[in-house]
């Protein structure tokens, strides 16, 4: 049966408007500090931290993944809203992928418009570093939009395999987010202590989480544990090489002299993050076998 027009109606705006408050709600921290664009090394006019621009993304390369994570996370959260929506309302998945689309490509188009006016991309004489910078940081930011956009619908999957991935997939930036907020918003005398620890448990507590409730059966879900821990393992480890590299302003845009720094820092990451990994399977493996139990006493009592 052909469901009624205005049922279907109400499915694609309610979509719209979670994909759209996901993606907006995921930006507020950056928007409630203000949103003036973070100082620039290649503006081409001197200009105080009060009298910079506003922007909706906070674009610099000292903030070039945090840049990444909002806009990511953003196709998390509207993948959640749908599969919570579902439960009342017939929210349409592709209507609220549009919506973070929407948010995000406004967010990219207004910052990057600003960007690039204040560092004279435009001009007669733009500085080759100012060409080079301006579009590395615009490929991140459109590439980690695309990301959001496959997480979304990984996430917003009826089977229990894709979502329990792009759950997985999402555990780091999702952290990574809170960190940034609770960073954003709080005064300049600095981060509560607990903050490294949720930083570096909480993916380990979410990836054990969605793996237990994911299981083994049938076993081709142990593909899943298998990307999961691997994303657990190696995302903190590409975030910390990265913004390392990003960070030293003694390296001045040398790209090869950046890849290896990011080269030599991963390797030791590796090292570091491999025990919250660990702590994940434990996890994971635990309430796997807990479930199983569970499972084999009601059917023996069926």
């Amino acid at each position: 049966m052909a469901a009624h027009p205005m049922g279907r109606a109400t499915g694609v705006l309610t979509g719209l408007a979670i994909g759209f408050a996901s993606a907006a709600l995921v930006l507020a921290p950056w928007l409630a500090t203000g949103a003036k664009l973070p100082l620039q090394n290649l503006w081409q006019a001197g200009v105080l931290p009060e009298d910079m621009p506003l922007a909706l993304l906070p674009v610099n390369q000292y903030h070039a993944l945090r840049v990444a994570v909002l806009l990511f996370v953003g196709g998390a959260v509207a993948a959640l809203g749908v599969r919570f929506f579902r439960r009342v309302v017939d929210a349409q998945a592709w209507s609220a992928a549009v919506g973070v689309l929407l948010v995000h490509s406004i967010a990219i188009i207004q910052t990057f418009a600003v960007v690039a006016d204040g560092l004279g991309i435009h001009g007669p004489r733009v500085d080759q570093r100012a060409v080079l910078y301006f579009g590395g940081l615009l490929g991140g930011a459109v590439f980690a939009a695309l990301l959001a956009q496959a997480v979304f619908w990984l996430v917003s999957r009826s089977s229990v395999s894709p979502v329990s991935l792009g759950l997985a997939l999402s555990a780091v930036p999702f952290s990574s987010w809170i960190v940034d907020a609770v960073s954003m918003l709080s005064p300049p005398t600095g981060l509560p202590i607990e903050i490294s620890l949720i930083s570096t448990w909480l993916p380990a507590v979410i990836v054990g989480v969605v793996l237990g409730r994911c299981g083994i059966r049938p076993l081709r879900r142990l593909i899943v544990w298998v990307a999961s821990l691997a994303a657990l393992w190696i995302t903190p480890a590409l975030f910390t090489s990265v913004r390392s590299a990003l960070e030293m302003r003694v390296l001045d845009g040398d790209l090869q002299a950046m890849s290896e720094v990011v080269t030599q820092i991963f390797s030791l990451a590796l090292g570091i993050f491999a025990v919250p990994v660990l702590f994940a399977l434990a996890l994971g493996g635990i309430l796997t076998g807990v479930h199983m139990t569970i499972r084999r006493r009601a059917h023996g009592s069926g």
